[in-house]
């Protein structure tokens, strides 16, 4: 057997067995997601919150981040099917256009309730149960840099996530990771206008939407280079986004 043979089938032997919940895996990110985890032989519980999925192979349940006991239910749900030891993944957000002078503090509270205070409640419920286990946040580059007049609150939100999951990282003993994507090319992004979207990715330099399966593929294989690496070995913060028409992975 050649060298990288053996070093191929010990990876896949270290990482066999991965435990994971999503919560926020209604939409095709997450079930893509949940997919990809499942096929590739973890064990996977995900949520909804509205709109319900099935998905064979994987246990899915109800959770409302806006509540702390749908969160806690299902984060005791997890503890108790994984033994304590499970990967969380938090996709839970909305977004509501509106322009800068036009947004209500309506809808700024309720972007903020689920994007940021929702999450931090996953983050932290998680890590009274679980210790030395990963949290992956989903942020986005609006976060960073490609914010717009029309989602000011999201990108609030976003920002947010980021420095909360620094937060998070550097007072708990789990692995917390943020993930940052651009422009993906999801069902969401395909029902806006797309002269709206060819413009926006004009403004911030995209040339293309990030695929699907790129977005998937460098999600999976951050989480599984996270969980095979300690805690002060790992990026804690990674963008994903498109350079010159490829795929750009920034590990911050």
């Amino acid at each position: 057997m050649k060298l990288y043979d053996y070093l191929y089938i010990l990876m896949e032997k270290m990482v066999i067995g991965m435990k994971i919940l999503i919560i926020g895996g209604s939409s095709d990110i997450g079930i893509n997601l949940a997919k990809k985890f499942k096929d590739n032989g973890h064990l996977v519980i995900s949520t909804y919150n509205r709109n319900i999925f099935s998905l064979p192979g994987v246990e899915v349940y109800k959770c409302d981040v806006r509540y702390e006991e749908d969160i806690e239910r299902v984060i005791k749900y997890g503890c108790k099917v994984f033994d304590n030891d499970f990967i969380l993944i938090n996709l839970a957000n909305i977004c509501m256009d509106n322009s800068i002078m036009n947004k209500t503090k309506k809808e700024f509270m309720e972007v903020l309730e689920v994007n940021l205070v929702g999450m931090f409640l996953c983050n932290q419920i998680y890590s009274r149960y679980v210790n030395d286990g990963m949290i992956i946040n989903m942020a986005s580059t609006d976060g960073i840099d490609t914010y717009s007049e029309y989602g000011i609150d999201y990108a609030v939100s976003k920002a947010g996530i980021i420095q909360m999951s620094k937060c998070i990282d550097k007072y708990t003993e789990n692995k917390v990771i943020c993930i940052c994507p651009n422009w993906i090319d999801s069902d969401s992004t395909r029902l806006m206008n797309k002269e709206y979207l060819q413009s926006e990715l004009e403004r911030i330099g995209q040339s293309r939407l990030i695929t699907m399966e790129e977005l998937i593929d460098s999600m999976y294989e951050i989480i599984v280079d996270s969980y095979n690496n300690s805690k002060d070995k790992i990026d804690k913060m990674i963008r994903i986004d498109i350079r010159d028409d490829k795929l750009w992975i920034e590990r911050i």
